[in-house]
């Protein structure tokens, strides 16, 4: 089994150097082009991906990214709540490069002023995974977002702290994890 994880496509505020958690954004002309790349790519390695499930972020940017891999695909995607990007709370908006905001970022067991921790945010990665691997013995797509894909990142590779902050998903790449499921075959 795999578990393929794609980013979404450039927006505004990835452009901007803009904190974009859980805000709601559209896609950028330039990301909608990411996304339409990613699914021509997905579509011409469809014989080997073989991937059957599409799973994907509730907030727009991720279901906008993932319309035209569900069309090149035929496969219809499911929204998954627990894909959403991580919670920044009060910096959501703020500039990527804040002080503060680097600051607590760094820190993967203090939450954000109204928002998560890594921690957080880890424990719905690492229970989704699990329970991916338990329901589904076929490859499946996820279209999320870059803390949720480093976070996730770490559920497939043992990583030190500067590792993890170090690996930066680029808008629309795609992750590949082999993986054994929990279904008895």
């Amino acid at each position: 089994m795999k578990i393929f994880v794609a980013r979404h496509g450039e927006t505004i505020c990835n452009r901007m150097h803009k904190v974009c958690g859980i805000l709601e954004v559209d896609l950028s002309e330039e990301g909608k082009k990411q996304a339409e790349a990613l699914a021509e790519r997905l579509l011409k390695e469809k014989d080997r991906n073989k991937i059957e499930v599409i799973l994907v972020s509730p907030l727009r940017r991720a279901r906008e990214t993932a319309r035209p891999i569900e069309k090149a695909l035929g496969i219809k995607a499911e929204v998954v709540e627990d894909l959403h990007e991580m919670n920044f709370g009060t910096f959501d908006g703020c500039d990527w490069y804040d002080p503060e905001f680097r600051k607590l970022k760094d820190e993967p067991f203090m939450r954000f002023p109204e928002g998560e921790s890594v921690v957080d945010v880890a424990r719905r990665v690492y229970n989704l995974i699990d329970r991916i691997r338990s329901e589904y013995n076929k490859n499946v797509l996820l279209v999320c977002h870059a803390s949720m894909i480093r976070i996730l990142d770490t559920y497939f590779h043992s990583k030190t702290l500067e590792e993890y902050k170090e690996f930066s998903p680029g808008n629309c790449s795609l992750q590949e994890y082999e993986v054994e499921s929990f279904i008895n075959n």
